[in-house]
């Protein structure tokens, strides 16, 4: 799985990108002829893949900010929150559409190097709007005729002209929840832990692991629209989902029982559908994923401070995947059988 971070541009002295790990971006006051420093890797900044209905977190820097507390709206979620707001465009359909905001939180880093230069980023998170128009995957067949839609979202502070973030409009990307992720709305969580969850609602984790044949749920974004009938948006984006939530088909789920295995695309052979998936009720933007926990293959180590997960689970729908690895009680040793025992004791 590949992290990308979007390309970014500056105007009128506001800075945005996104991604999941960000460079120091050094320019206190407007950037004529001055460089930017965007982030590093070995490949160039492309799109940022977002598939309808995504949260999605877009990182701002504002020259001169000073660091706020964390602002968490409430559905329906606003167009402005602590002072930022968000438009989306593209190409079809051509108005441009008011993005709900989620969280807006800052986070401040300096460098203890001389001299001392500290950086304040804010951390929005916003709703990809519902209206978002995907692109076919490239590897569909047949090739569809229909012209290739272009996005972007323009974040905007205080009134000040708007920066722009490109994105890739994609039918879906698939994003595992972690309790420290943005999007998943707490503050401060003592552990940052895939929300992956028993039935009783605790997190599974190395001292509450999962049992085989125990039905677990994922909580997930990304995984793009999902219409009921005629109906293509059955909940208003920005809106929190009703107790009867709209259910998501085509989610597969498949299975790695090495230990410590990183998340990885689901092979057809082995791919099953999820027990379940759909939006999550009483939240924005988040799915939920059923599937039970297989039984581990004999002499399968149980978690300890050297194995991390002895189960990872993969995910896939139409065009990405996404995993997490999970701890899972390993099956106990088969007792001795009878005939051992008896011959034991003729010895």
């Amino acid at each position: 799985m590949e992290l990308k971070v979007g390309p970014m541009k500056r105007v009128a002295g506001l800075v945005v990108f996104a991604g999941i790990a960000v460079g120091s971006i050094v320019c206190p006051r407007p950037c004529h002829g001055q460089a930017v420093v965007i982030g590093a890797g070995y490949a160039a900044p492309s799109a940022t893949d977002a598939a309808p209905g995504q949260l999605i977190t877009v990182f701002a820097r504002v020259p001169g900010k000073t660091p706020a507390d964390p602002v968490v709206a409430k559905a329906p979620l606003p167009a402005t929150l602590a002072g930022f707001t968000a438009l989306l465009r593209q190409t079809f359909p051509s108005d441009p559409q008011p993005v709900p905001i989620l969280s807006a939180v800052d986070s401040q880093s300096c460098s203890i190097v001389t001299p001392l230069v500290c950086d304040t980023v804010s951390l929005i998170t916003v709703q990809v709007p519902f209206e978002l128009t995907a692109n076919a995957p490239r590897t569909a067949m047949p090739q569809t005729t229909v012209p290739q839609n272009f996005a972007r979202l323009e974040i905007g502070y205080n009134g000040n002209p708007a920066d722009s973030l490109v994105l890739n409009p994609v039918l879906d990307r698939i994003h595992v929840l972690n309790s420290c992720d943005a999007a998943a709305g707490s503050t401060q969580p003592a552990a940052c832990l895939p929300l992956v969850a028993h039935p009783d609602g605790s997190l599974v984790s190395r001292d509450n692991p999962a049992q085989a044949g125990e039905v677990l749920t994922v909580s997930a974004v990304g995984l793009g629209s999902v219409p009921v009938g005629p109906v293509l948006i059955p909940v208003a984006t920005g809106t929190a989902t009703p107790q009867q939530a709209p259910p998501v088909d085509g989610v597969l789920v498949g299975f790695d029982t090495r230990v410590n295995a990183s998340p990885g695309m689901l092979l057809p052979s082995s791919a099953a559908p999820a027990n379940s998936a759909q939006l999550q009720a009483g939240s924005v933007g988040i799915y939920q994923i059923a599937f039970t926990v297989p039984a581990l293959a004999a002499g399968t180590p149980a978690c300890d401070s050297t194995v991390l997960s002895n189960l990872t689970v993969n995910f896939g729908r139409t065009a990405s995947y996404d995993g997490v690895g999970i701890c899972v009680t390993p099956a106990a040793p088969a007792p001795p059988s009878d005939s051992r025992i008896r011959n034991r004791s003729r010895m």
